[in-house]
């Protein structure tokens, strides 16, 4: 009975495993520019056409589009030099509302260049942006609101208006492999509760405020960057926002590593020495 119950759990499970290729193997793509009979011209008549799952295969040229990816899809550009999205300078260039999807192989130019406006802009889960240039935007990326568990890996992000990323209450997402430089603000911007993510062997050059600022925010882990030549290479919270902070090179920096002191610390020791002067000039006085 033993072995006939292990033969029919590897039978299920070989049966099981090949439906799940299979139901891959059936999924569709779509291709967007090139010469192939059928290839859509517009990306985005390509997403809203894509069943769930399936991949958007884009051939080089520039699309002036904002793109909305509403399901769970696969973008993929064929080369991320001349793969181009130029969002025409009209708020965000594409927008990820779904979750579950990857965005790979693309230059983003173009945003809106005003507040809040960015070449990406997340707003879903568990999402994959990898191998773009991200340029010439207000910011390169944000990710919005209590969004978590996206991976942003083997991108540029450089020369855009204000940051390189941006997160905003968003917590538990991998920063990896990335450059992000020449940014007139900073690289990369945690503000207000974007907890528990991991900033992990990126590069970080020529930022002229900040290579990474963590603001109120808990948790969060920088291990193996490099910081050159940004103003402030690292700048951190006070300690009980418990960053953790490991391996990390800093070169050229005019600032490399700067914690936050506390507000009410700082409070104290400033009203102190206020009523230590106070006292001194009393004192010369009245003697």
């Amino acid at each position: 009975m033993i072995g006939v119950g292990i033969l029919t759990f590897f039978c299920l499970f070989s049966f099981t495993s090949h439906f799940a290729r299979s139901e891959e193997l059936l999924l569709p793509t779509l291709y967007v520019g090139g010469s192939g009979p059928g290839n859509y011209s517009k990306i985005q008549d390509a997403l809203d056409t894509i069943t769930t799952r399936g991949t958007v295969y884009v051939f080089p040229g520039t699309y002036h589009e904002q793109l909305m990816i509403s399901k769970p899809v696969h973008l993929i550009g064929k080369n991320n030099q001349s793969t181009i999205l130029d969002g025409g300078n009209e708020q965000y260039v594409v927008t990820l509302t779904a979750g579950n999807s990857t965005l790979s192989g693309f230059t983003i130019i173009h945003s809106e260049m005003k507040f809040p406006y960015a070449g990406v802009f997340i707003i879903s889960d568990n999402n994959t942006i990898s191998d773009n240039i991200l340029t010439d935007n207000f910011y390169g990326m944000q990710l919005g609101y209590a969004t978590s568990h996206n991976l942003i890996v083997n991108n540029m992000i450089y020369d855009n208006g204000r940051c390189g990323i941006y997160f905003n209450h968003a917590s538990n997402n991998r920063l990896i492999r990335n450059v992000i430089k020449n940014n007139p603000v900073n690289g990369f911007g945690l503000y207000e509760f974007s907890n528990n993510n991991t900033i992990l062997n990126n590069t970080f050059s020529g930022n002229r405020d900040t290579g990474v600022n963590i603001r109120e925010s808990y948790d969060n882990q920088v291990i193996g960057n490099t910081f050159n030549q940004d103003h402030v290479g690292l700048h951190t919270p006070s300690p009980e926002y418990h960053t953790v902070v490991q391996d990390n090179i800093f070169t050229e920096n005019a600032v490399p590593l700067d914690e936050e002191r506390d507000a009410i610390v700082s409070t104290v020791v400033l009203f102190d020495f206020f009523v230590l002067i106070v006292f001194l000039v009393f004192k010369r006085l009245f003697r």
